[in-house]
This record gives C-alpha cells, structure tokens and sequence, in this order.
C-alpha cells in the first residue's frame, strides 16, 4: 500500500503542474500596449505580457459594406504592422488577439 501513495501523489502533482501550465498562458493577455500611425501604416506594439496580438482596422465603405483587416501575429517585445492596400476610410488601429 506504501508505493501507491507516492505514485498517486506524483500524478497528482504532474496533473496539476500540466494544469497551471496551460490554463496559465491562456488568461493572459499582452500588456503596456499602444498603437500608431505612420502615414498609411498602423501598428500596434505591446510590450509585455503573454500571447499573440495584431493590428486591426476596420474598414469603412458604404457602396460595398464595412470588415476588419488584420496585421500578422506576432509576440510581447513585436510590433505588428499593416498597410491597407485600398484608399478607403477606416477606424483605428487597434489591438486585436490572435
């Protein structure tokens, strides 16, 4: 009975390390972010915290409709920018979550 206590103990323990490890990273959110303009460009930079992030616009064009439109994926510590390739309004940017 003596050696099922440390092995259940140990699952135990692995289960919960495995636990806090992904539930941990999934809460988490980019932190210290801000967001610019250079011209046509938008860019969003945050510089800290967990997970991915990028720029986002949201594109205004009455004839046809109105979507967003995203810049890459990137890391705390990246900047994600985006260039519309358009002439149409838009709102923003800001940080979307990838």
């Amino acid at each position: 009975m003596r050696t099922r206590k440390p092995a259940a103990l140990a699952a135990t323990a692995l289960l919960t390390a495995a636990l806090v490890g992904i539930a941990t990273p999934a809460h988490a959110a980019p932190t210290d972010c801000t967001t610019g303009r250079d011209g046509k460009t938008v860019w969003v930079y945050c510089g800290g915290g967990y997970g991915q992030y990028r720029v986002s616009i949201y594109v205004i064009n009455p004839p046809t409709g109105s979507w967003p439109e995203y810049g890459p994926c990137v890391f705390p510590g990246q900047r994600s920018e985006y260039t519309p390739y358009h002439n149409y309004s838009f709102l923003g940017p800001a940080v979307a979550y990838c």
